[in-house]
């Protein structure tokens, strides 16, 4: 597996970039973020011709993939997004079901359908993405999120709805992002899951239960995960999406320990 550092949570307090140095200083050469519109394109240029990695960032933020009328205005915006990729060398862009909000909540509220109905769509708007994704040589994420803790009204909260949407698909360019945290919220059984679907998975990220924290501060076993997906065959990412418990300094030097 390969080894990333979301930028986004880590060093509270210094700028953006200021932060993606800190990493570059503290040996680990390859990062991810969220949001790009935000961010110095420049700025992130400039690390990855100074041999930085991004591994992947945010593809959507605005629209929905849930309510087929909002389908024109999210695939403008991936298809965007897929351009900066090319600019910063990325190949992986993660995508969300739902808008969401500042404080995590899905910001509307559609009218009634059911899961089915629900699923459809989703693969729909995902179908009319595909072939640039493939085309381009970049790899599409949809993330199931967490519905009790961080995100209330997101659609797609169970690993499975997101594996049967990406067989739907049928694109080499569109997997799931499997998120650790996300998902032993809601579903646990974590391992076997990730063996039984490693080749629908596209990533992995990587956070302890509770609190969203670096591993070996909650109740999820990272020494096991990790050899797991390692003795199934994973080569993709794995990125480390978490608040430091205490300091950022001593959260990275566990992540070294724990993939070294």
């Amino acid at each position: 597996m390969k080894v990333s550092i979301c930028a986004e949570m880590i060093y509270p307090g210094l700028p953006f970039i200021e932060r993606v140095d800190k990493l570059y200083q503290q040996g680990f050469s390859t990062f991810e973020f969220w949001a790009w519109k935000d961010k110095d394109l420049g700025e992130l240029e400039s690390r990855v011709e100074r041999g930085m990695r991004v591994a992947a960032f945010s593809g959507q933020r605005r629209g929905s993939l849930v309510e087929p009328a909002d389908h024109p205005g999210y695939v403008e915006e991936v298809k965007e997004s897929i351009e900066v990729a090319r600019r910063l060398g990325c190949k992986h862009l993660m995508v969300l079901s739902d808008e969401l909000s500042e404080d995590g909540s899905v910001t509307t509220k559609y009218r009634p359908m059911d899961a089915e109905e629900r699923a459809g769509n989703i693969a729909l708007g995902l179908k009319q993405l595909a072939p640039v994704a493939e085309e381009r040589e970049v790899t599409l994420l949809l993330e199931p999120l967490n519905t009790q803790v961080d995100h209330p009204g997101y659609s797609l909260n169970s690993s499975k709805a997101a594996f049967d949407i990406i067989k739907r698909v049928k694109s080499k360019s569109v997997k799931v992002l499997y998120d650790i945290y996300h998902l032993q919220i809601m579903e646990g059984n974590v391992i076997q899951t990730l063996r039984d679907n490693l080749e629908h998975i596209g990533y992995i990220h990587v956070a302890d239960v509770p609190g969203r924290f670096e591993p070996g501060t909650g109740e999820l076993n990272y020494e096991n995960i990790f050899k797991a997906i390692n003795d199934a065959g994973y080569q993709g990412y794995v990125g480390f999406e978490f608040q430091p418990k205490k300091d950022t300094d001593s959260a990275l030097a566990v992540i070294r320990d724990l993939t070294t």
